[in-house]
Parts: structure tokens; sequence; C-alpha cells
């Protein structure tokens, strides 16, 4: 059944077919109820990433390193946006409640990608595939063991929220957002999520928070012309309407505005955000984000290059004096 899912790509490279997803629903997305309970489910479920006080080893770099792999893997695996923010946020917890080895360390973003493919994809990635990925340094009995492991890191809590979750009550809350506005702002939100997800510094702020500076960037940032609305105004609104910390929300705005600022050069800004043409497949994969933050997969392989190759600086330290 699994290669039903599947068609061969360049090179004999095998990628999942894009799954069809039915629509939002708005009669669910439009309740204020789905905002609240969401707010109240992120706060309930404990899932409080603490990136360094566990693993005191884990540096931003090496965090960004094994993130943006994990990245990599969801997109050519064409995996919906929800599983990799997911997958990020299962691994910033674990790690902040438990000490893995540097050797572990890709190991654990695996199993947090299995765990969340198989939460948020309707056909899951498979713990064989997700071994091919690791180079096969990884068997997939070692998978299924740490898996264990992970789960039970988490308290089981693995329906945690993530920022995804609240675009669509949020779109549908926005009075100044007009329905032929919404597939580019999806699209660009997506991908903003997916950047901070990449970023430790996000790692602190609650999901709403970060979807509402997400949300705020993206006004600012299409270039929609019949909407004029200030940052100030939208996360004010946003602020009220989820209840959270308008303070939290400016500062999140702020950091992520500096991160675009900083890796999506001026040159690549106007070919951002111009709308794509439409396409007769559609794909779950966060749009663009390639251009934001990540460069496209080049290896003729089927393998992506495993973190203890790209990052020995965390492991080969200079003996003290």
């Amino acid at each position: 059944m699994d290669d039903e899912h599947r068609r061969s790509g360049p090179a004999g490279e095998t990628h999942r077919a894009a799954v069809l997803r039915a629509g939002s629903d708005p009669a669910v997305t439009g309740d204020p109820r789905a905002l609240r309970r969401l707010t109240a489910a992120e706060r309930r479920c404990g899932l409080e990433p603490r990136v360094g006080r566990a693993h005191t080893d884990l540096e931003p770099r090496t965090r960004r390193v094994l993130t943006e792999w994990m990245f990599q893997v969801c997109e050519e695996q064409r995996c919906e946006e929800e599983v990799f923010p997911q997958a990020v946020r299962y691994l910033d917890t674990y790690l902040g409640r438990s000490a893995v080895d540097t050797w572990h360390l890709q190991l654990v973003g695996t199993v947090c990608m299995f765990l969340a493919s198989k939460m948020r994809e309707t056909v899951p990635l498979t713990a064989g595939r997700l071994c091919v990925y690791t180079d096969n340094s990884a068997s997939v009995s070692d998978l299924l063991q740490w898996e264990v492991a992970v789960v039970s890191g988490l308290d089981w809590c693995l329906a945690s929220v993530v920022p995804s979750d609240f675009l669509e009550p949020i779109l549908q809350a926005l009075p100044f957002v007009r329905p032929f506005h919404c597939p580019n702002m999806r699209r660009h939100v997506h991908s903003y999520i997916a950047l901070a997800a990449t970023d430790h510094r996000f790692s602190v702020f609650l999901p709403s928070t970060v979807a509402c500076a997400c949300v705020s960037i993206t006004m600012q940032r299409v270039k929609l012309e019949d909407l004029a609305v200030s940052s100030d105004s939208v996360m004010t609104f946003l602020a009220k309407l989820l209840a959270i910390d308008l303070k939290s929300v400016l500062l999140c705005y702020d950091q992520l505005w500096s991160v675009l600022e900083l890796r999506l050069p001026t040159c690549l800004q106007d070919s951002v955000c111009r709308p794509r043409a439409h396409s007769s497949e559609i794909s779950y994969t966060p749009a663009d984000i390639h251009n934001v933050v990540l460069t496209p997969l080049t290896t003729h392989k089927n393998t992506l290059p495993r973190v203890d190759q790209l990052d020995v600086q965390t492991r080969e330290r200079e003996p003290e004096a």
C-alpha cells in the first residue's frame, strides 16, 4: 500500500505523491471556541521547550543544522505543513527534559519526525524510509526503541499545539482579510512558521505567539494593494482575540523580522512575495521556505548528510589549557 502513495523522481529517487486534504470547515474554524480551546490546550499539555537545560552541549548552531536537516526530509517527502513544527516541538521538549549524547541527536530528530508524521500525516512516514535518510546509521529497531523513550520523556502528550493550528481560525477572525487573500497568506505564514522552528530563540514563545507574529509579518510583506493595515493594529487585534500577552507578540515579531532581514536577500524579497501560479496538483509542503532559510537538496543520492558530518565541533573540542 505504501508504494501507491509514492512516485519515482529523477535519478531513480522515490518521493511521496501529494496527498489531497479536505478543506477547512468554516463552521469549525470560524467558531470563537476554536481559538479559546487551542490557547487552553497549548498551556495544558505542558510541552514547554527548555533548550540547553538538560542537554548542555546542544549549541544553537547544532540545533539549527539538525532542524534544517529535518526540514529537508519533510520537504522531500512532501509532508504536510504541521509535521515539521510538530517534530521540532517534540525535539525541543525532549532535549529540555532528557540528556542526550551528541551521537544520538540525529536519531532523536528522526524519531520526532516519525511521531509527528503519525500524528499529523494522512500517510505517515515509515520507519525504514526515515532510516535511509540517516545514511543507515540508525536501524529500524533503534528507531522503535527510541520512540518509546521519546514518548515517555514527553509524558505521552503527543497531541500538542503548534503555530500552524492557529492559522485558519485567525484568518477567519481577521476582519480586514478577504477570501482571495488567504491562499497567498497561508503559503507565507507556513514558511515563516517553519523558519521560526529552525531558530532556537523562538522555542521560548507559545505557539499562539509565534502564529500572531507570523501573521502580522505576512500582512506587511505580502504587498496586498487593497490591504493597508499597520502591524501594530494587527498584533493588538490578535493579542486581544487570543487573550495573550501583547509584549510577547511584539518581541517575537521583532526577532522574526530581524531573522527575515538577515536570511532573505533583498533581491529575493519581491520574488518570494509574488503569488505563485495556480497548479493542478496541491502540495502541502511549506511554500518557498528554501528561499527564506534553506537551499534545495542537491545530492543525487537518496540520503542526506548526517548531523555528525556537518557539525563536528560539538564533539571535537579544543583541550583546555
